[in-house]
């Protein structure tokens, strides 16, 4: 069990960068308003053709999302991701605004129509937002927060929306959650129009034409064996959700003779798991993030299986609250995964892409569970649905447990976030400067830079000890200690000599990157000045 005291402390380790903060609050409204809209539109679905009704209206609301999201989310990386997120938050607001239009004019087919527009938008928020928290946050640790506070808000939301539409339902109308959501939304676009970002990736034309822009995404899932262990199973999980929303819709009508209201507080129990779930999801290790995605989708599965017999409503709560628990620590622990191995500069379009493909388990998942319904019966369906995530994560666990010996942060990163010019910089800009230092082996008493060279390299030190003699005044470099920043940030010959005093490890940067990774963050740049400043004063006559 984990204290609440160190899951708060989680959660307020993302919340105190303001700009993640920004992000969240939007986040908590777009989900609120999508699950909102989704029990309204099941409910409305119901009311107008039955369970098959239901099933179409999933099909509807999806499988356009999971045609047009995966292309659309590559502007993500060609324009700058926090107004393409403010952008199709305000297409979503409309959307549900005509909603709320149709449902009062009686014309169900424009109702229908404009689910699929809050289809395809409620998709692009999700990798548009994903792809972002890696320039937001700044240390490993803080972007597993960040994620974590992401799902804990989803769960928020997945609870306060249904539970807020069941009410809604029963003392007014359908039409009634359209509008209030598309007002949710427009909450949500005042907030990221405030948001900025320092230091994003900028797309060259290096990444080809629109034809390569636009299949990137699913070209580097295809290619990359881990990331593509990680979609396949994320998929899978998407096509059980999808036979779980109507399986509920079934259990609420059929199986329990409820009302409309108990498909509401039934997904609200999801959501409650889910809270409870994405708390204890930020204290999740950044090396065992393979592990716990799998565990998590065990979990997913089990609770659907013990759904067959019976339920009382109590019991039904209880099982689905276990599937929210276990759905925020998959959604953490996959997407972690994801961000950590994809380079950030096609993220959008990868998790573009997921999201697609995700969107379209859903959808099919939504089919099939009426027609597998209609075959085997509404409780042996349980069964079945249930036990695919088990199954599939019995069968690739060696391989999962493989990924996470394989993206454990590396040792420079640790060394990176001890350097003050760095430690500004977003996780994703701290990768990428990982992975551009060269290691370098230093023989006791070889000189490293000296004094009225010109220079090229700034340095870490990684282990070993090395003499830094600035002017006749001396002083001892040890690990996670650097030099060589003067000359860079100043443009001026080395003002030291520094010599290896044992033999000893070095981590090089080059000029250009070193100088791209300082002066494209403001605070970045502020902490490199201050650090010049100070030895140069230390060294003046």
């Amino acid at each position: 069990m984990l204290r609440p005291d160190k899951q708060l402390a989680a959660l307020g380790a993302a919340f105190r960068n303001a700009e993640i903060r920004r992000v969240e609050f939007a986040w908590f409204a777009a989900i609120a308003a999508e699950w909102a809209h989704f029990v309204a539109l099941g409910v409305y679905a119901y009311q107008h053709g039955g369970a098959s009704s239901v099933g179409v209206a999933g099909l509807v609301r999806l499988l356009p999302a999971a045609i047009v999201a995966p292309f659309a989310a590559s502007l993500g990386d060609r324009f700058r991701r926090e107004r393409f997120l403010l952008a199709v938050t305000l297409v979503g607001a409309a959307a549900l605004g005509g909603s709320a239009a149709a449902y009062y004019a009686g014309d169900k087919l424009l109702v229908f129509a404009c689910a699929s527009v809050v289809g395809i938008s409620t998709t692009l928020i999700r990798p548009a937002l994903q792809a972002l928290l890696p320039s937001l946050a700044r240390t490993p640790e803080e972007l597993i927060a960040a994620n974590g506070a992401t799902s804990t808000i989803e769960s928020v939301g997945t609870l306060a929306g249904p539970l807020l539409t069941g009410v809604a339902i029963s003392l007014a109308s359908v039409g009634l959650v359209f509008a209030v959501g598309a007002g949710v939304l427009l909450a949500a676009v005042a907030l990221l129009a405030r948001l900025t970002v320092e230091g994003r990736i900028r797309v060259t034309a290096a990444d080809g034409g629109m034809r390569e822009m636009l299949s990137a995404g699913y070209r580097t899932i295809v290619r990359a064996p881990r990331a593509r262990l990680v979609v396949a199973l994320a998929i899978a999980q998407a096509f059980v959700r999808g036979c779980l929303n109507v399986l509920i819709v079934i259990t609420a009508f059929r199986v329990l003779d409820a009302g409309a209201e108990a498909v509401g507080y039934m997904t609200a129990a999801i959501g409650v798991g889910g809270l409870v779930g994405a708390v204890g999801a930020m204290r999740l290790g950044a090396r065992r993030l393979a592990v716990s995605f799998g565990l998590a989708l065990v979990f997913w599965g089990a609770p659907i299986m013990l759904m067959a017999p019976k339920p009382g409503l109590v019991a039904a709560l209880a099982l689905l609250a276990i599937v929210g628990a276990a759905n925020s620590v998959e959604d953490v622990a996959a997407f972690t995964l994801l961000q950590r191995i994809v380079p950030d500069e096609i993220l959008t379009r990868v998790l573009g892409a997921v999201w697609g493909l995700a969107m379209g388990g859903v959808a099919l998942g939504s089919i099939a569970a009426p027609a597998l319904v209609d075959i085997v019966g509404a409780r042996p369906a349980f069964v079945v649905v249930g036990s695919i995530l088990p199954l599939l994560t019995l069968l690739v666990y060696r391989r999962l447990a493989e990924i996470d010996r394989d993206v454990a942060p590396a040792p420079e990163l640790e060394l990176i976030e001890q350097v003050p010019m760095f430690a500004p910089l977003s996780v994703a800009a701290k990768e990428r400067v990982a992975a551009n230092l060269v290691p370098l082996s230093v023989h006791s008493g070889e000189v490293v830079i000296r004094v009225g060279e010109t220079g090229d390299r700034f340095y870490i030190v990684g282990e070993g000890e090395f003499d830094i003699d600035a002017a006749g005044l001396h002083s001892t470099a040890r690990r996670a200690n650097y030099f060589g920043e003067i000359a860079l940030l100043r443009d001026v010959p080395r003002t030291a000599t520094v010599k290896a005093l044992v033999d000893s490890q070095l981590y090089a940067l080059g000029r250009d990157d070193f100088i791209a990774a300082v002066t494209g963050h403001s605070a970045a740049r502020a902490a490199g000045e201050a650090v010049t400043a100070a030895r140069l004063a230390h060294t003046s006559p």
